[in-house]
């Protein structure tokens, strides 16, 4: 009743100023436009609420100005623009929308912001006087920030003068400002400190440090010394902000270190970085990338899981615009380490024009388009001998087009697709120093069906298909001209695929995709002498989709020559909230070739099975894969990962692993321990992060 009486005399407090304003207090007394109680109670209003033990809300107008405001203090709490606010006593002016907050606190990201006062503005940024910034929620924290001013704006944007680290309030170093995203740091570790010892190099320590930090812009670096060699220092940039059509991220490290075979230490470096760009339609996209380093063991032995931004170890740009009738891309590529053997592009054109309907026919036409300046260039790092030339780089234009006529059949579940193109490439260049005219003819038909039956928990699918593939004779032939790629090698083939895919869905999430995929197919080649047999190999993929469970197979047997061709096994099992592993088994057999497209077969049907099995194409090997994650406790986790591989001719088998332990030493203070083995080192290290839990 009291409080109902409260709120009624609020009421009737505001009743002549109309505001959105609720006062909920206990046991209040009111005098001359001024509620007060000091049992506690609740104030408030559009992006603000208040909660104290004394509350003082005033309304009223004196000597003619009007006076609308709250005083606050015991066991004080402020929400104010979506952020949170304790202290020990604030004044509030509703008219103003400015606030005072004594003896405060608050937070964002990781950082906990204290202070003797801060001033709250009415656009949701705030100033704090003789500020401590700390990553403990603490009262006491062992180590803070000290700035006399801070100014932090509405989007977590921090500004702070005259700061001093301090550590157990002893100042360490003086900034005569600093700058920070306090949400920003939240993904990022602002600082990361690590120790580690391996076998070969000895002991190496480092830091990782966020130098700088502003909307959405981040400066990081790090320093690094080893015992054994000296200094290593890395500055690394990222710019990525959330919904943005551009984005960038720097990586360069310079050193000095030796490599396991050298005796003497050496200057070392790494300069990489990516940039991403969408056009506001959508249409257009830009990748560039660059990777130059000093050796070619650089990436490996400085190998860090916050080092590598995904260059793939290129340096490309690419650009990629979808236009109505075509699609239209641009490459290059350059290759930065002469100790690389690369294909460049110098540049490459692609067109590739969307399908279109030729009349009232139903046939169907796409044209592509490729123009480019092609340069292989070796690795000047390759050994030779006396009697063993290395070999010559070569270099040619390249222009090649191709036309694709087709027309799709519906005869009920069954669809009938027979298609012709044909395929021209100029070299404006080749062995013999002129240029060459390639072009061949290439034509087929796909035929795939299509059944269903429908069960209480789920759907059957099945999807019979066959295909015919016919490439006529070349006009040059593959030894006759230069091959950079495997699009270079075309030579006659006629092939036969077919197969039957059996699917199973289920019937209350259909759009999820089939919980059960079974997939047996093979493929047949006429009229072949270097392929013998008729269908040489047989293939079964089956894979499992399963709520914590996912099992894959993908087997094929060798008719030609007896034996399993190759088999890869996974299976990734979420066996609870705190354990998780993936297990993953994958076989070659000597006769499964190393192609970069497994479903080519040009290759096959080109070189003879005694000339691959003599070149680097066959490597026969069995590996073994696991990991493995486990909570041990709200505080403890575990990582363990091993690499196992066996039966390579050339080398030894080895057993490799790595084993990590993570904890919580502080609130935001991750701590990592690492154990791991390879067949050339043992490497101990620890990391120390600053982050947010």
């Amino acid at each position: 009743m009291k409080r109902a009486a409260a709120l009624v005399l609020v009421s009737l407090c505001l009743a002549a100023y109309p505001l959105d304003i609720v006062v909920d207090l206990r046991n209040p007394t009111y005098q001359n436009g001024v509620v007060y109680t000091d049992e506690g109670g609740v104030v408030k209003a559009k992006d603000l609420r208040i909660q104290a033990h004394t509350i003082e809300y005033t309304r009223k107008k004196s000597d003619g100005k009007e006076i609308h405001r709250v005083e606050a203090s015991g066991d004080l709490m402020i929400q104010y623009k979506g952020r949170v606010f304790t202290g020990e006593a604030l004044e509030y002016d509703f008219l103003t929308g400015t606030g005072t907050v004594h003896n405060g606190k608050t937070f964002s990201g990781l950082w906990f912001i204290s202070g003797e006062r801060i001033e709250l503005s009415a656009d949701g940024s705030y100033h704090v006087e003789n500020a401590s910034i700390t990553a403990s929620e603490n009262k006491e924290s062992d180590w803070d920030l000290f700035a006399g001013q801070v100014d932090a704006l509405k989007s977590d944007l921090f500004v702070a003068k005259n700061v001093s680290f301090r550590l157990y309030k002893v100042p360490t170093f003086w900034l005569p400002s600093f700058k920070l995203n306090l949400k920003k740091t939240s993904r990022d570790p602002v600082v990361r400190y690590f120790l580690n010892w391996d076998k070969s190099q000895g002991v190496r320590a480092g830091m990782r440090y966020q130098l700088y930090s502003w909307r959405d812009f981040a400066l990081f670096g790090r320093v690094e010394y080893r015992w054994s060699t000296g200094w290593g220092g890395a500055i690394e940039s990222e710019y990525d902000p959330p919904g943005s059509r551009a984005s960038f991220v720097t990586r360069s490290y310079v050193g000095t270190d030796r490599l396991e075979t050298a005796p003497n230490k050496q200057f070392r470096f790494r300069l990489q970085g990516v940039h991403h760009w969408r056009s506001e339609d959508g249409k257009t996209n830009t990748a560039l990338s660059w990777d130059k380093y000093s050796d070619v063991r650089m990436p490996s032995d400085f190998k860090s899981e916050d080092f590598e931004v995904g260059t793939a170890k290129q340096t490309l740009f690419w650009a990629h615009h979808q236009a109505r009738y075509a699609i239209v891309n641009f490459k290059a590529r350059p290759r930065a380490n002469a100790f690389e053997s690369i294909k460049q592009d110098l540049p490459t054109f692609y067109l590739n024009t969307l399908p279109i309907a030729l009349g009232p026919t139903g046939i169907l036409s796409s044209f592509f388009l490729k123009a480019s300046y092609l340069d292989f260039a070796y690795s000047d790092q390759l050994a030779t001998t006396p009697t063993l030339k290395p070999p010559s780089d070569y270099r040619s234009g390249r222009f090649e087009a191709r036309e694709r006529l087709y027309r799709p059949f519906y005869l009920g579940p069954i669809t009938f697709t027979p298609n012709a193109g044909a395929i021209g490439i100029l070299y404006t260049n080749s062995q013999t120093h002129d240029a060459k005219n390639m072009g061949l003819l290439a034509y087929g038909a796909d035929l795939s069906a299509r059944a269903q039956r429908s069960y209480s928990e789920s759907k059957h699918v099945l999807e019979p298909y066959a295909g015919f593939l016919s490439l006529t004779k070349p006009t040059v032939s593959p030894d006759s001209h230069y091959i950079f790629t495997i699009m270079d090698g075309y030579n006659q083939i006629n092939q036969i695929h077919g197969g039957i895919r059996s699917l199973l869905y289920p019937q209350a999430e259909m759009g999820k995709g089939p919980w059960f995929s079974a997939d047996l197919y093979a493929n047949a080649f006429v009229s072949d002498l270097t392929i013998p047999q008729f269908i040489p190999r047989m293939y079964l993929w089956l894979e499992w989709r399963l709520p914590s469970l996912y099992l894959s197979f993908h087997n094929a047997w060798n008719f030609q020559n007896s034996v399993l061709d190759f088999s890869n096994a996974r299976c990734r099992w979420t066996i609870s909230e705190n354990i998780a592993l993936s297990l993953e088994a994958r076989y070659r057999s000597q006769y499964d070739w190393r192609k970069a497209d497994h479903e080519n077969f040009i290759l096959d049907v080109t070189r003879s099975e005694n000339e691959l099995l003599s070149s680097p194409l066959s490597d026969q090997r069995l590996t073994l894969l696991s990991d493995l994650f486990i909570r041990l406790s709200p505080f403890w986790e575990l990582h363990f990962q091993s690499h196992h591989g066996f039966l390579r001719k050339t080398e030894t088998p080895y057993n490799e692993f790595q084993i990590d332990l993570f904890t919580w030493v502080a609130s935001a203070l991750k701590l990592r321990l690492s154990y791991s083995h390879t067949d050339k080192d043992d490497r101990f290290s620890w990391q120390l992060y600053l982050i947010k839990k």
